[in-house]
């Protein structure tokens, strides 16, 4: 008996993992076909149950559970074919007319989709009452200790279907779960990196916006100056608007450069940004470092730390970058004596979304740590509440084993 009930459950719930299974494995969206492939699980589940398990009253008990399981998904269609199979398999097993069975179930039917009681109860009430009536009519004598046996029998049945729901209900939560983490993390990763491009464009349009505030027209080598850098800046912004073509990841074109042009540049850029009440000091290695890597990202990157550090300082401070070679690398030091960082704020620092600004979007940092980590550098911050913050950027120097 327990080895039948228990194929008759493998039998059973088989088609129903082989379901689930596809729906976590597979791209489907449309509720059509997942309605498709439900019901073709729960034909499946019926038909090996009818063809290859037992043909005992437990057995006739499990089959139903397709049918139960339609009826809770409310699949009229489903549910009427379904009743019609049962209905020819139990008149053909016990030899009693089908209209029996077809008026059962379609008072199961009429009772589910016309009034809110629960399913399993539903049909648990119909087949105890018509499986009484089949019980008298195969046997013609009325034992009262077979219809208790029968009763306490049902009951037993609609515990078991109780867990046996509740586990379907179970794994269908876990795979609408499953589906809404992905379509969320889909979505993260998308605003992700549009709140990286919106943040990093703002930085060079600060940039364009000081010159043209000191733009004279009636002094020619300011203006050709200032026209050159407004160039460059405009050209970075396009690059920054290219990974609208690369949601999930920040592309890097990394070719041979001079790390301390590129900090010169940042610096005369950055003293726009600086107003009286902060100094802005620069101590650089006048040697010509050549590194491999993106001058237009690692720009983002160096006008951000400065951006953050200025921002950090509340009323008076320094803003003071140093940059040194050191065994192979080249290190770039920005120190500000701003308000600092707390360890809870040390330890989120970079995390995506995560921010102390007011009006800012918790990708800045997120953002530069991710160029620096592609250029096979570091990215570390050193800071104590009051007293500032030591960002150090560490980047290798001609390092012929990047690709480029």
């Amino acid at each position: 008996m327990i080895t039948s009930v228990f194929l008759n459950l493998i039998y059973l719930f088989f088609p129903l993992l082989c379901y689930f299974m596809y729906l976590i494995y597979s791209k489907v969206t449309y509720e059509k076909e997942k309605k498709l492939f439900f019901g073709l699980a729960l034909f499946s589940s019926y038909y090996l149950c009818s063809r290859f398990g037992s043909r005992n009253w437990i057995a006739f008990f499990f089959i139903n559970i397709p049918l139960i399981l339609s009826l809770y998904k409310k699949n009229l269609t489903l549910s009427i074919a379904l009743s019609i199979c049962l209905s020819v398999l139990l008149s053909d097993v016990y030899g009693i007319n089908i209209v029996i069975f077809l008026l059962q179930y379609l008072l199961i039917l009429l009772v589910r989709y016309l009034t809110h009681y629960n399913v399993l109860k539903i049909c648990i009430f119909f087949q105890t009452i018509f499986g009484m009536m089949v019980i008298f009519r195969l046997d013609k004598v009325f034992n009262i200790s077979t219809y208790i046996h029968f009763i306490l029998y049902c009951l037993l049945m609609y515990v078991l279907m109780i867990f046996l729901l509740s586990l379907y209900k179970k794994m269908e939560t876990i795979i609408n779960m499953y589906h809404s983490l992905k379509d969320i993390t889909k979505e993260k990763t998308l605003y992700q990196s549009l709140f990286k491009i919106t943040h990093e464009i703002k930085n060079p349009l600060a940039v364009c916006k000081g010159y043209l505030d000191m733009f004279d027209i009636k002094n020619p080598s300011k203006a050709n100056k200032y026209i050159s850098i407004i160039n460059q800046e405009i050209d970075r912004t396009l690059v920054l608007l290219k990974d609208f073509s690369d949601v999930s990841k920040i592309k890097v074109e990394k070719n041979l450069m001079d790390i301390n042009m590129l900090i010169e540049d940042v610096c005369d850029e950055s003293k726009l940004i600086f107003k009286n009440n902060i100094e802005f000091k620069y101590v650089l290695d006048e040697d010509e470092i050549m590194i491999y890597g993106d001058y237009n990202r690692l720009k983002q990157v160096l006008i951000n730390v400065i951006k953050n550090a200025k921002e950090a300082i509340k009323d008076t401070g320094k803003v003071i970058l140093q940059s040194k070679k050191h065994k192979g690398y080249f290190i770039i030091t920005i120190k500000d004596t701003g308000m600092g960082m707390s360890k809870e704020t040390k330890e989120k620092i970079g995390t995506p979304f995560y921010t102390t600004k007011k009006n800012g979007t918790g990708l800045g940092v997120c953002f530069s740590k991710e160029i620096i980590q592609m250029h096979n550098g570091t990215m570390k911050y050193y800071s104590k509440e009051e007293k500032g913050t030591v960002v150090v950027i560490t980047l290798p120097i001609k390092n012929t084993s990047i690709s480029y």
